[in-house]
């Protein structure tokens, strides 16, 4: 909901869906986060592509949180922020990236030619980037929605190597990446959800000069996606 300054006191602003006013000093500038898995290659076989995404395949952010460490997520309740726990989100984001084997490692490139992993994991996550929807939701209420190249976290790393080029959505610049119009405020007793969609563009197959038939998504790779939701957080100890 839009926050609006109020006049004549610095760092107080009114939620004008709620008429609650917020001291932005009380709050952090920081995420709350969550990931998904996309499957990709089994170790033993990793000439083979992975288990195929199916057209409508939908992964959930923020509801599957059981054992889950920091590294991947950073809510406690099920959809729901800390009790206690109050945010003002204005940009929302994500990530995509490559996850480890299940041998813990990347794979072997004389194992995957005549791809080399290079190739393989900036193809994965273009795929992934390319024809994935997002879509997130507070109390059945739709916040946004749009192809995921649309939401860039302004995370990720940057920079040349002759081994291992990198992919990001986006540039790695939170200032880049575009903010809400309207903020969002959100309490415990809001219940938030992620929704990310790889749908099908069986339209193409219509166009006169388009392919005979449109392939769902296959990964060489296994692909973690992070969903962030930026902003300012107030934490029950600071209450």
């Amino acid at each position: 909901m839009p926050l609006r300054p109020i006049k004549g006191h610095p760092g107080r602003f009114l939620d004008t869906a709620s008429g609650q006013v917020l001291n932005i000093a009380e709050y952090r500038e920081d995420d709350k986060y969550d990931t998904i898995f996309l499957p990709g290659a089994d170790p033993n076989t990793p000439s083979v592509p992975g288990p195929v995404i199916a057209f409508g395949s939908q992964f959930i952010f923020f509801r599957d949180i059981t054992a889950k460490r920091p590294i991947d997520c950073n809510f406690t309740q099920t959809s729901r922020l800390s009790a206690g726990e109050e945010m003002v989100v204005d940009r929302i984001g994500i990530y995509p990236r490559t996850s480890i084997s299940g041998m813990g490692e990347a794979l072997d490139v004389s194992l995957i030619l005549p791809y080399e992993i290079p190739s393989v994991r900036s193809n994965d996550i273009m795929r992934v980037a390319e024809n994935a929807f997002f879509r997130v939701e507070v109390n059945n209420i739709l916040l946004t929605e749009g192809p995921a190249y649309k939401y860039p976290s302004g995370y990720g790393i940057s920079g040349f190597s002759l081994d291992t080029p990198n992919f990001n959505i986006g540039v790695p610049s939170t200032a880049a990446a575009a903010k809400l119009v309207k903020t969002q405020s959100l309490t415990s007793r809001h219940e938030v959800i992620g929704y990310f969609i790889f749908h099908n563009h069986d339209w193409i197959t219509q166009e006169p000069d388009g392919p005979e038939s449109v392939q769902p998504i296959t990964l060489f790779m296994p692909m973690l996606v992070t969903a962030f939701l930026h902003g300012l957080i107030k934490s029950a100890v600071n209450k």
